[in-house]
């Protein structure tokens, strides 16, 4: 099932608007809406993810650390004791400094590319519990439709996201 696009959305909406607003040939449907930026921005899984993944990289973070204060070190030496140093020690040093810099850079680019490809698996799984969640609670209180997002207006009796959201803070009070 491929993920609806925004003007597919918009039709959605409209043809929700049009089946609420005419009362005469369809019966009103129970329809709720859930901000899900919100639930994805406060839910405490994210929160529980962050700090994992942060965890999970601490090592990289600190071998990056360490070679940064390292080149520091080395740049340090060469700009005091480059003027005093033979010309192949000096030449030496600064290789060295360039090897270590793009090493850097490098663990850097790796790190990053490592945390958003984690970050997009965690989203991921946390958007699709809350898809099954957001289901489960419409099936639980005999909502027809829930909208999300790309909504002009809705009212507060129909916006159910704190409601969700507090299914989604006891779910993680459990575990």
């Amino acid at each position: 099932m491929k993920p609806l696009n925004f003007p597919d959305v918009r039709f959605l909406v409209l043809f929700f608007i049009m089946i609420c607003s005419n009362g005469t040939s369809f019966a009103a449907g129970k329809i709720g809406f859930v901000d899900m930026e919100t639930l994805i921005n406060n839910s405490p899984q994210i929160r529980k993810a962050q700090s994992t993944i942060s965890v999970e990289f601490e090592v990289q973070y600190s071998d990056i650390e360490q070679k940064e204060s390292d080149l520091k070190r080395l740049e340090d030496r060469i700009t005091k004791d480059g003027a005093i140093m033979s010309l192949s020690e000096l030449s030496n040093l600064q290789e060295r400094a360039r090897i270590l810099d793009r090493q850097v850079r490098r663990a850097k680019e790796d790190l990053k590319d490592a945390i958003s490809i984690r970050n997009n698996q965690v989203l991921n799984d946390i958007q699709k519990e809350l898809n099954e969640i957001v289901t489960q609670y419409a099936k639980d209180n005999g909502y027809d439709a829930i909208l999300i997002n790309a909504i002009l207006y809705v009212s507060d009796d129909m916006d159910i996201t704190q409601e969700i959201l507090q299914i989604l803070k006891d779910k993680i009070d459990e575990n």
